[in-house]
């Protein structure tokens, strides 16, 4: 098992159709998964945030942890998570910050630049705004609480 920390703006800025989404962090969690960049299922991806947001907004209905930095840098929450995990061998930070590039290897950790990190995408990439029939968070929520109330009788 491998575990992606990836610094989520720095890889945002690096793909254009991300930049200019309505949520560019909800496209991102979409497009990481649509191609398959993170590998097998198996795999534990943290994708770190500058600044605030509505955290179960974002970790709902995915299999990644994602974390946003608030008064914090995610450069150092990033750092934190490296420092604090015991196998270092099995962490690839994903970023072209430098800082966090020297960081991650001081540690032992592995590493991947944006574009390396962007290469394992599949032959044919699946972008976010693509036929695929998405439903917001909310509503996937409502949803479920609807059809508890009628199959579940709760």
């Amino acid at each position: 098992m491998l575990w992606y920390i990836i610094d989520g703006w720095n890889l945002i800025n690096k793909l254009k159709e991300l930049k200019n989404a309505p949520s560019p962090c909800e496209a991102l969690l979409f497009y990481i998964k649509k191609n398959n960049l993170t590998g097998s299922k198996n795999n534990k991806v943290t994708v770190v945030f500058d600044g605030r947001s509505n955290f179960a907004q974002y970790n709902r209905g995915t299999d990644f942890n994602v974390v946003f930095s608030g008064e914090r840098s995610a450069d150092d929450v990033i750092k934190k998570e490296v420092s604090r995990y015991r196998n270092k061998k099995q962490i690839v930070g994903v970023s072209d910050d430098w800082d966090i590039i020297n960081y991650v290897k001081s540690e032992g950790a592995g590493f991947l630049k944006v574009k390396d990190f962007l290469k394992k995408r599949r032959k044919k990439p699946i972008h976010f705004y693509e036929k695929v029939k998405e439903i917001e968070l909310s509503l996937q929520k409502e949803i479920t609480q609807e059809l508890k109330r009628i199959w579940l009788k709760e």
